[in-house]
């Protein structure tokens, strides 16, 4: 990261020296330019903060051009960042985005400083903000098209920085939009397979799900999952991946053995042309045949099955607000038929649709699981949960 923000001071640099034959900065600000060269080659970090913040404050003062000001507003926040001083730094990185946005520079000046001021004011918990920043810094990577350039060093972390601030504020559509980005990005500048990139393909594959797309999603997720496992396999997200993965790879259960197995052969050939696969043994795959509407396998003789299952009322507030989410849950099913033990194995965005869905699953009665004719627990039966307003 700090490369690429060295190399835009050596932009600024030649910016100087350009405008010094036509029209020279003020004393002020190239003085204050000066000194901050000289901290930076020497590593005096506070005195870089007083010389950023002086340049870019002289500048403003003297309304030089947009472009430059942006670059000084960006030396600023870096320093400012540099620092810990995160009020500072925020501020500094969104005027370098909206001074670059005015003045129209580069796509990958103008993403690279939106994407440096969403992740400062997520430091600062501010999420509204870097909902914003972030939603800029997409845009402004999107007007590249399929060629990021000098971007790719940072486009999938602001891809998937856009994916995981949307998909937390039910906005579901710029979700996946962003985390099918993210992971095109990332495909295109890893030499190995991360924690990002598996957190990319998780958020592209809960979105597919919504959208009922579930060869798709069973694949982002089917990566996802094996190199979460790999790379990071104590993460908090590895129990809803799990979930998720095995609820959309039901979905891909056709009513006849055909069907089904041309739709795992399509699976099996995306996997082995991908290069960041690991292939891990599969040790959770449901068997051909299988129901996909039993959540999972039954250990009983005989599983449980439903009888009532009502549906979760959408939220009114959530409704309101037009937001989407997916809710997986387990429970368990007593030698009764009634349910117990519910939880939340994970949800999106969190919280918002959970009490109804637990409140859903309350209600729910099954025919017991039996072993030798007689009813027993039933337990870690999973299932999920689709909230999509009509648009």
């Amino acid at each position: 990261m700090k490369q690429v923000l060295i190399a835009s001071l050596t932009l600024l640099a030649l910016a100087t020296t350009a405008l010094a034959q036509d029209e020279a900065l003020p004393q002020d600000v190239a003085s204050a330019y000066l000194d901050y060269q000289a901290a930076l080659e020497v590593g005096d970090a506070m005195a870089l903060l007083d010389a950023g913040r002086r340049a870019y404050e002289a500048g403003d003062e003297a309304d030089i051009d947009r472009a430059t000001l942006a670059t000084l507003a960006e030396n600023y926040g870096f320093a400012a960042s540099l620092n810990a001083d995160y009020e500072s730094a925020q501020e500094a990185w969104r005027i370098a985005g909206r001074l670059s946005d005015r003045a129209d520079v580069d796509p990958v000046e103008r993403a690279w400083r939106w994407h440096n001021a969403a992740l400062v004011a997520l430091h600062n918990q501010d999420r509204n903000d870097a909902y914003s920043c972030s939603r800029n810094a997409a845009n402004a990577l999107e007007e590249l098209g399929d060629d990021l350039g000098a971007a790719t060093e940072f486009a999938g972390d602001a891809f998937l920085t856009r994916a995981a601030l949307a998909i937390g504020r039910g906005r579901l559509d710029d979700a996946g939009d962003a985390a099918v980005q993210s992971v095109a990005a990332f495909e295109a500048s890893l030499d190995a397979p991360s924690q990002s990139y598996a957190l990319a393909l998780f958020y592209a594959g809960i979105a597919q799900t919504l959208d009922r797309e579930f060869e798709d999603a069973t694949y982002s997720l089917h990566v996802a999952r094996d190199v979460l496992a790999e790379v990071a396999p104590d993460h908090v997200d590895t129990a809803t991946l799990r979930a998720a993965y095995t609820s959309a790879r039901l979905n891909l259960f056709e009513h006849d053995e055909v069907g089904t197995r041309e739709a795992l052969d399509r699976l099996e050939a995306r996997l082995a042309a991908n290069p960041f696969h690991p292939a891990l043994p599969a040790t959770d795959e449901p068997d051909i045949g299988s129901d996909p509407n039993d959540e999972s396998e039954p250990e009983a003789c005989c599983d449980a099955a439903p009888i009532s299952r009502r549906m979760p009322n959408y939220p009114r507030d959530a409704a309101y607000s037009n937001l989407d989410g997916v809710v997986y849950v387990s429970f368990d099913v007593t030698a009764t038929g009634r349910t117990r033990n519910i939880r939340i194995i994970g949800s999106f965005p969190p919280a918002i649709f959970d009490a109804t869905s637990v409140s859903a699953v309350e209600d729910w009665r099954y025919e017991p699981a039996t072993r030798d004719g007689e009813p027993v627990l039933r337990e870690g039966v999973e299932t999920r949960f689709d909230f999509r307003m009509q648009r």
